[in-house]
């Protein structure tokens, strides 16, 4: 059974002066995301937040259904099991790191004897121990960020949604977040999130999804997604009884026909190495509308 189930998701949002025009934001959106680690990725204004508020119950999809353990978003026995980090949430600077997490506790309804393990565990976990006596307003924009993610981890959630969760951060908070996430699905979690970060999609997750315009563009695997965009090889051969490498670059055209020229040459081959797009070349053709023609 999926963790989330997205099918047929639409969202209109009426717009001028006198709203009297009607922009579509979500046309259509299917998806699902079981226990991995899924990449949403897309342009600004694509619908990658717009999909995420509707999945938490914030918005209301004008169709379509969303379903988290396969039962209604809106059920609110989901809700426990779901940890989720907005975009941009906002946070009092006027508070401490340990305030925070106390007034997330008491949302989650953690007993206080449970408390000072649970947040010490968490605190190790996105290298912020020995700060969480201190003002928020002293803090860098990166270590609230690990804050607030910690914070999402609190109730034990089996499914996470993280909107932007590598937003602010330095490559070595990066990499803490990256490593997190990285343990929650070793652990048997879900993480779903969104992310401009495209090198990291590309080196975290197990699945993405490119959504522009709306629309749902393309869903594979990483793996599988970058040797569907190969571009061409590089071969490397050599003369039978010689020593002396030669390399070349071609194209998937050619490929078969070239080896076989080798063969007949007398050369035998001692690598092929595809040439692919990256990631963020395969959103880009996507986003420029030349995604199918690649």
């Amino acid at each position: 059974m999926a963790i989330l189930s997205v099918k047929n998701l639409q969202k209109s949002y009426k717009k001028g002066f006198l709203k009297k025009e009607s922009v579509k934001v979500l046309k259509g959106v299917n998806f699902e995301v079981s226990r991995e680690i899924f990449g949403f990725i897309g342009p600004n204004g694509a619908g990658k937040t717009t999909t995420m508020k509707a999945i938490m119950g914030f918005i209301f999809p004008d169709s379509g259904e969303i379903r988290i353990f396969g039962k209604l978003n809106t059920d609110v026995s989901v809700k426990r099991k779901v940890g989720f980090l907005p975009e941009r949430p906002y946070v009092p600077l006027s508070i401490t790191g340990k305030e925070y997490l106390d007034f997330c506790a008491d949302v989650y309804g953690i007993p206080y004897y449970k408390r000072r393990k649970k947040y010490l565990k968490l605190l190790e976990l996105v290298e912020l121990v020995g700060v969480e006596e201190r003002k928020l307003s002293s803090y860098s924009k990166g270590m609230v960020q690990r804050l607030l993610f910690a914070a999402t981890l609190l109730n034990e959630p089996e499914f996470l949604i993280l909107d932007e969760p590598m937003s602010g951060l330095d490559p070595v908070g990066r990499s803490v977040i990256a490593s997190v996430i990285r343990r929650l699905k070793e652990e048997g979690k879900a993480v779903f999130y969104s992310s401009h970060i495209i090198q990291d999609v590309e080196r975290l997750s197990d699945k993405v999804a490119i959504i522009v315009g709306g629309e749902i563009k393309l869903i594979d695997s990483v793996s599988s997604l970058i040797s569907k965009f190969i571009t061409g090889y590089t071969l490397v051969y050599r003369k039978v009884g010689e020593s002396s490498l030669l390399s070349k670059e071609i194209s998937r055209q050619e490929l078969w026909s070239f080896l076989e020229k080798l063969r007949r040459e007398g050369y035998e081959i001692v690598a092929v190495e595809p040439k692919s797009l990256s990631l963020e070349d395969i959103l880009v053709s996507f986003i420029k509308g030349s995604g199918g023609m690649i």
